[in-house]
C-alpha cells in the first residue's frame, strides 16, 4: 500500500496522450489520501509537510523559470550558436559530448541545480550537432555529479543524520560516487560514438573512446576527492568539473581558448559569478529571506537574460513572441518537477517512507545489498539529492546501526545512488523531453525523442550501477567494530 502511489504515478506515464503534470498530480492526491486513510498519518503531519516545502517549491518554479527565459534569449539572439562554435569546432564529435557531459553540464548542476544545467546544457548540445534524442541522453548522463549539485546541501543532510563531518561525508560521497563517473563516460562515447555523423568508428575506435572516457571520468573522480580535501565540499564538484571543462576546451581547440566566443559567454558568466557569490554570501551572512534570494540561481539567469538584451540582437518578431513562448515553456516544465518534488515530500510526511524502508530494512543483511536500491528509489521519486536523504536517511543509518555497517559509508552510498538514480526519473525525463522535443523535426536522423525511448536507456544503466553498488555494500563496506 505504501509503494501504491509511486506505482501509480509510473503506470499512468506509460498511458498515450496523458498531460505531463497528471501522473504526479494524482500520485500525490493518492499519496495524501492513503496517508490518512490507511495509515492513519495525523493531518497536521501533512501540513507541516507542505509548508516546509512550500518555499522550496517557489524556489523551484523561480529557478526553472529563469533557465527558460535565459535559453530562450541564448536561442533567438544566435548566442547559442556562436557559443557552440566555440565549444567545438569540429561538430558532434565524441571528444565534444564528454566535454559537455562531464565539464560544462555538471558544473552547471553544482553551481544551479534543479534541472538548470538540462535547460542550458541540452540546447547548448542541439547546437553543437546532437540530435534531440543524443542531446537529452547525453545532457542527464552529465548529473552525475549528484552530491555536489547546488553546492552540495543533500551531502550536509546526509552528513547530519550520519552524525559526521561535512567534508568526511563528501569523501565518502566521492569514493562511491566514482561507479556513476565510469558509467556515465563510458555511455556518453558509446551514444556520441553511434551518433557520429562525419565519420564511421569502427570498433576498435569505439573501445578506445571508451577507455578514453574511463580514464577522462578517473581523472575528474581525482579533481574532485583533491578539491574536497583542499576546498571543501560545497565547491568540490564545481572546481573539478570546471577543469575538466577547460582541459577538453584545450585539446578539443589544440591548445588554443581564443579567438572567444565574444559577448555571447557574458550571460553564462553573470548566471555562475553571480550565483556562486550568493552562495558563499548565503553562507557566511544570515540575511533571511534577502539572502535566499541572492543565493538563488533564479534571479542570477533572469538577470543574464534581461542584460543580454541590451547588447545582443534579436529580431522584433522573436522578440516579441519571446514572453508568450517562455510562459508556455515554463508551465510545461515547471509544473510537472514541481509536483514531483510534492510527491516526494507527501510520501515522506505521510509516514509511506518509513514503511517502505523499514519494511526492506527487516530483511537483514540482504537489506545491504538492497540499500542502493532503497537509495535509488528516493532519488527517482524526489528528484532531489536534499529530498532523497531528508526522505530516507534516518532509516538508512538506522538499518545500519543495526547490521554493524558504519553510517558514514552507509549514508555515502545513499547520498551517491540518490542523486545518480535522478537521471531516470520522471520529473528530469520530463524536463528534457520537454527541452528537446520542441527541436525534433520530420528530418532528424537517428531515433525519435520520446520519454520511452530516454527511459529505455537510462534506466538499465542506473539499474546496473545499482546492482555494482549492492555488490560494493555487501563485500566492502566499513563495519562499526
Amino acid at each position: 500500500m505504501a509503494i501504491l502511489p509511486v506505482l501509480l504515478t509510473l503506470g499512468l506515464l506509460a498511458v498515450p496522450r496523458m498531460p505531463a503534470a497528471f501522473p504526479p498530480l494524482l500520485g500525490t492526491i493518492s499519496a495524501a489520501v492513503l496517508s490518512l486513510i490507511y495509515f492513519n498519518a495525523p493531518a497536521g503531519d501533512l501540513i507541516d509537510a507542505w509548508n516546509d516545502t512550500f518555499w522550496t517549491l517557489i524556489k523551484v518554479l523561480a529557478i526553472i523559470g529563469g533557465g527558460v527565459l535565459l535559453s530562450g534569449v541564448m536561442d533567438r539572439t544566435g548566442a547559442q550558436r556562436q557559443l557552440a562554435n566555440w565549444l567545438s569546432a569540429g561538430g558532434p564529435t565524441i571528444p565534444a559530448a564528454l566535454l559537455m557531459a562531464q565539464g560544462v553540464v555538471p558544473f552547471l548542476e553544482t553551481v544551479t541545480g534543479f534541472g538548470v544545467s538540462v535547460l542550458i546544457g541540452l540546447p547548448l548540445l542541439l547546437s553543437l550537432g546532437f540530435t534531440p534524442y543524443r542531446a537529452a541522453l547525453l545532457t542527464l548522463l552529465g548529473l552525475m555529479i549528484g552530491p555536489w549539485g547546488s553546492m552540495g546541501p543533500g551531502t550536509l543532510i546526509a552528513a547530519d543524520a550520519a552524525g559526521e563531518s561535512l567534508t568526511a561525508m563528501g569523501v565518502a560521497s566521492a569514493w562511491m560516487n566514482i561507479v556513476p563517473f565510469i558509467v556515465s563516460g563510458v555511455a556518453v562515447a558509446i551514444i556520441a560514438g553511434n551518433g557520429y555523423t562525419t565519420i564511421t568508428l569502427s570498433r576498435g575506435q569505439k573501445l578506445l573512446w571508451a577507455g578514453i572516457a574511463t580514464g577522462s571520468a578517473l581523472l575528474l573522480w581525482g579533481l574532485t576527492m583533491g578539491a574536497n580535501l583542499l576546498l571543501g565540499t560545497p565547491v568540490a564538484g564545481a572546481v573539478a568539473t570546471l577543469i575538466m571543462s577547460v582541459l577538453w576546451l584545450l585539446y578539443i581547440r589544440r591548445g588554443r581558448l581564443t579567438p572567444g566566443p565574444g559577448r555571447s559567454l557574458v550571460p553564462y558568466l553573470i548566471l555562475m559569478i553571480g550565483t556562486i557569490t550568493g552562495q558563499v554570501i548565503y553562507r557566511s551572512v544570515d540575511l533571511g529571506v534577502l539572502g535566499e534570494i541572492i543565493a538563488s540561481p533564479a534571479l542570477w539567469s533572469t538577470t543574464g537574460a534581461l542584460v543580454s538584451l541590451t547588447f545582443l540582437t534579436m529580431p522584433p518578431d522573436k522578440k516579441r513572441a519571446l514572453p508568450k513562448a517562455t510562459l508556455v515553456m515554463w508551465w510545461g516544465v515547471a509544473i510537472p518537477t514541481a509536483l514531483y518534488v510534492l510527491l516526494g515530500v507527501i510520501i515522506a510526511g505521510g509516514g509511506l517512507a518509513d514503511v517502505i524502508a523499514g519494511s526492506l530494512a527487516a530483511l537483514g543483511p540482504v537489506y545491504l545489498f538492497l540499500l542502493p536500491f532503497v537509495a535509488g528509489l528516493s532519488g527517482y521519486i524526489t528528484a532531489s539529492g536534499t529530498g532523497a536523504n531528508a526522505m530516507f536517511g534516518a532509516t538508512q543509518v538506522a538499518a545500519a546501526q543495526g547490521l554493524g555497517v558504519s553510517p558514514l559509508w552507509a549514508m555515502g552510498l545513499q547520498n551517491s545512488a540518490a542523486g545518480w538514480a535522478i537521471i531516470a526519473g520522471p520529473a528530469r525525463i520530463e524536463l528534457a523531453y520537454r527541452m528537446g522535443y520542441a527541436y525534433q523535426r520530420d528530418d532528424t536522423p537517428g531515433p525519435v525523442i520520446s520519454r520511452g525511448a530516454l527511459v529505455k536507456v537510462l534506466l538499465p544503466i542506473v539499474l546496473f550501477s545499482l546492482v555494482v553498488w549492492g555488490i560494493i555494500a555487501v563485500l566492502f563496506l566499513p563495519t562499526t567494530a
